[in-house]
């Protein structure tokens, strides 16, 4: 009996030494951005400042590295730039600088004063199993589709996705196909955004024929097919494209 007890015990400390344990996270991708708006005729002041400030507290390479981009076209062209930050986990964003002093008087002092409005600051998860990024991926300018799903249609969307990611590793475009959920509820805005990257406006002249290729995979008709379940899954897409200042 004194031996049966014994046991018990050690599978009941054996549990909750299981239990105390941090749970494993399995690592991801994740980019925090934030729109800006310059005040009309301080655009260049407002970008070099930005440069300095993330030169001093973004650095390439960590998890708070940080990038500028300025919206030539599309959704948003009238001023807006978009600074991104990471890809990072939601654990780095404890060790942060923002919220440190240092860090804070920057952005206020040299930055601040060429803001006229602050967007939306948000999260946006790379899914890496509907996304192909080429090699070197590192581009100048990118396209991206801010999309609006319906109610209960990412399950659906993402068999899309899966779809176009398999054509984009058989053709070996030289372009990225991104997708990134939205993590935050978003009753009015984007839940998906689809990043396309671009070397110059030449490219969009280019016949790069996804039709042909889509119909060749997955046979006659299936391009059509394609799009009306898309319109099945989303209620809307915006589109812009941006160039990253350097």
């Amino acid at each position: 009996m004194k031996k049966l007890t014994l046991i018990i015990v050690m599978l009941v400390a054996y549990t909750a030494s299981l239990v105390a344990q941090p749970a494993k996270v399995k690592p991801y991708q994740m980019m925090n951005t934030m729109s800006v708006k310059p005040k009309r005729g301080h655009e260049k002041q407002f970008e070099e400042a930005v440069k300095a400030h993330d030169a001093k507290f973004h650095l390439p390479g960590t998890p708070t590295a940080a990038r500028l981009s300025v919206i030539t076209e599309g959704s948003g062209s009238d001023g807006w730039y978009v600074w991104a930050m990471g890809p990072l986990m939601y654990s780095d964003l404890d060790k942060q600088p923002q919220g440190k002093k240092e860090h804070d008087d920057d952005w206020a002092t040299n930055v601040d004063p060429h803001v006229e409005a602050y967007g939306e600051s948000m999260f946006w998860k790379l899914q890496d199993d509907l996304s192909y990024t080429p090699p070197n991926y590192n581009p100048d300018r990118i396209d991206v589709w801010g999309i609006d799903l319906k109610p209960g249609m990412r399950e659906q969307f993402s068999g899309l996705m899966k779809k176009w990611k398999a054509m984009w590793d058989a053709k070996k475009y030289s372009f990225s196909l991104r997708v990134f959920y939205n993590d935050l509820w978003n009753a009015k805005g984007s839940d998906v955004a689809i990043v396309y990257s671009f070397t110059n406006y030449a490219e969009f002249d280019l016949d790069i024929s996804w039709k042909n290729d889509y119909n060749a995979m997955y046979g006659a008709g299936s391009w059509d097919t394609f799009w009306k379940d898309w319109n099945t899954c989303v209620n809307s897409t915006d589109e812009n494209l941006r160039q990253f200042i350097k």
